[in-house]
C-alpha cells in the first residue's frame, strides 16, 4: 500500500526510473502500476533499452500486441508496432509465405541459423515457427551422411515410374542419390508384395 502511495504520489513529478530505484522495482512494473492507478498520461519521450529489449523479447516471440502492450504501459499499439519495424523485429504471428519456405527449407539442416537468412526474425521466432510448422532440426557431423525421410509425394511418384531405370529415376529425384533410389525402390516392391 506505501509503494502505491508513494507512486502516485511523485510518478510525473520524480524521473520512473528514480521512483524504480526507489521501490526496488523495474522500470516496466512502476509504468503498469502508475497506468492502473490511472495517474500515467500517455508517453511520447525516447523509447529505453528496456523498453526496446521487450520488443525485441516478447514481440518478437509472437506473445502478441496485447501482452506486449501490458509492458510496454504508455505506449500505443500503433507505437509499439511503429517502433517494432524501426528496430526491424518481426512478430513470430505474422510469417509471409515465403520466409516460411525459407525457414522450411533451410531449418533441418542449419537450424536457427537460418535467422540471418530471414531479416527481422530472432534465433527464438525462428524456433516457435519451425515447431509450429513441425520442421525438426536434424543436423549433421562433419562427415556424417543425413538420411532425409521421403515424403508421400515421392513415394507415390516412385511407384509411378518404377518401372524406369536408374537414371532415369534420378533424373525425376534430383535430390537423391542413386543408391537411396535402389534402397527406396527395394524396400517399395517389397510393401507392393505385401498388398
Amino acid at each position: 500500500m506505501h509503494e502505491l502511495q508513494f507512486l502516485e504520489t511523485h510518478y510525473g513529478i520524480m524521473m520512473t526510473a528514480d521512483i524504480a530505484a526507489q521501490l526496488g522495482r523495474t522500470l516496466v512494473a512502476i509504468r503498469l502500476a502508475a497506468r492502473q492507478l490511472g495517474c500515467s498520461q500517455e508517453q511520447n519521450g525516447p523509447w529505453t533499452d528496456e523498453e526496446k529489449a521487450i520488443i525485441h523479447t516478447h514481440y518478437a516471440d509472437g506473445r502478441g500486441i496485447a501482452y506486449v502492450s501490458q509492458l510496454l504501459p504508455g505506449r500505443k499499439r500503433k507505437t509499439i508496432f511503429a517502433m517494432a519495424r524501426e528496430l526491424g523485429v518481426k512478430s513470430a504471428r505474422n510469417w509471409q509465405p515465403y520466409e516460411c519456405q525459407i525457414l522450411t527449407e533451410y531449418y533441418p539442416d542449419i537450424g536457427v541459423k537460418v535467422a540471418e537468412k530471414l531479416p527481422g526474425r530472432t534465433a527464438d521466432a525462428v524456433k516457435i515457427k519451425a515447431m509450429a510448422l513441425g520442421v525438426k532440426y536434424r543436423g549433421k557431423a562433419e562427415g556424417e551422411i543425413r538420411l532425409v525421410k521421403w515424403s508421400d509425394e515421392e513415394w507415390r511418384l516412385l511407384e509411378k515410374n518404377l518401372h524406369l531405370p536408374y537414371p532415369e529415376l534420378v533424373m525425376l529425384f534430383p535430390h537423391r542419390s542413386q543408391d537411396a533410389l535402389e534402397k527406396a525402390k527395394a524396400r517399395l516392391k517389397k510393401r507392393i508384395a505385401k498388398r
